[in-house]
């Protein structure tokens, strides 16, 4: 299953930082899974963000159970979904891990508000690991911002390229009406209509008169996603990968994994992208 690249670079990231910046006062490790669900997904029964994805065999090992069973442990973690009855799953599920049963942390609100909460709560002496794997499109603008303000984060993103986006504008260049809106917010100030529909001039027109302007889909999952890794790199500087991992079935790309480093120093950021990459072309 490709998600595991995510959990992979976990085990890098824990490893690598355990013992920095020293061995007496290493940094305190965060990890928070803002669309946690119930943290497994069983035979026959797909969460919303993998539906079509994913080749299910009895129980897959969800992202809370991923992410608890690192080698090195984090030091906090948080899963937060706004769904009553899933939070009171990952309550059970995280009984499981009673060597960490303090440092769990199971909340129960809008994903958005979750990052921006936990990002504030980073200190000095903090690092963390975000995975944001939404439903659809409602992960805003402006929480990536604050992602990237912290210089302390690195970001998995599973950005809904084709079913979010491309898949939402009808090949006459029409957006549909319920997903215009949250595409808007998910680009914030970046002009999304511009890489998603194009303008062309009608041979039928009047030699003498402006010829009727029509519109045209030209929104592919490809073609989104690079816009969203240049958006990001206007607010993660140089921390964004420009590879990234296209997840779908039936050779259609469905979401696109995409990795993003805060930190402003240049050598953390080289470092950060070599492993994603590395990780993201594992077979």
């Amino acid at each position: 299953m490709k998600l595991d690249t995510v959990f992979n670079y976990a085990n890098f990231y824990t490893k690598v930082l355990r013992n920095k910046p020293s061995p007496e006062r290493p940094f305190r490790l965060h990890y928070l899974d803002a669309f946690a669900g119930t943290g497994e997904i069983p035979l026959g029964v797909s969460l919303p963000t993998l539906e079509g994805i994913i080749d299910a065999e009895e129980v897959i090992v969800g992202s809370v159970r991923r992410a608890l069973s690192v080698d090195v442990p984090f030091s906090r973690y948080v899963f937060s979904d706004l769904r009553r009855k899933n939070t009171k799953e990952l309550q059970t599920l995280a009984a499981d891990y009673s060597h960490l049963k303090d440092h769990i942390e199971i909340v129960g609100r809008d994903a958005n508000d979750v990052v921006r909460d936990f990002c504030s709560s980073l200190g000095k002496g903090d690092r963390a690991l975000i995975f944001l794997d939404p439903f659809g499109n409602q992960v805003r603008w402006e929480t990536l911002e604050i992602i990237a303000a912290t210089e302390k984060v690195d970001l998995w993103y599973l950005f809904p390229a084709w079913l979010g986006i491309a898949r939402q504008v009808k090949n006459n260049g029409q957006v549909v009406k319920e997903a215009e809106r949250s595409i808007d917010s998910m680009f914030g100030p970046f002009d999304w209509r511009s890489h998603a529909i194009a303008k062309t001039t009608s041979s039928q027109g009047d030699f003498f008169a402006d010829a009727p302007v029509e519109l045209e889909k030209i929104a592919s999952a490809d073609g989104m996603t690079r816009f969203m890794i240049e958006c990001m790199a206007s607010i993660f500087g140089g921390g964004v990968a420009k590879s990234w991992l296209p997840l779908g079935r039936g050779g259609q790309p469905h979401y696109s994994l995409l990795f993003a480093c805060s930190n402003p120093g240049k050598r953390a950021k080289e470092l950060a992208q070599k492993v994603a990459r590395e990780i993201m072309t594992r077979k």
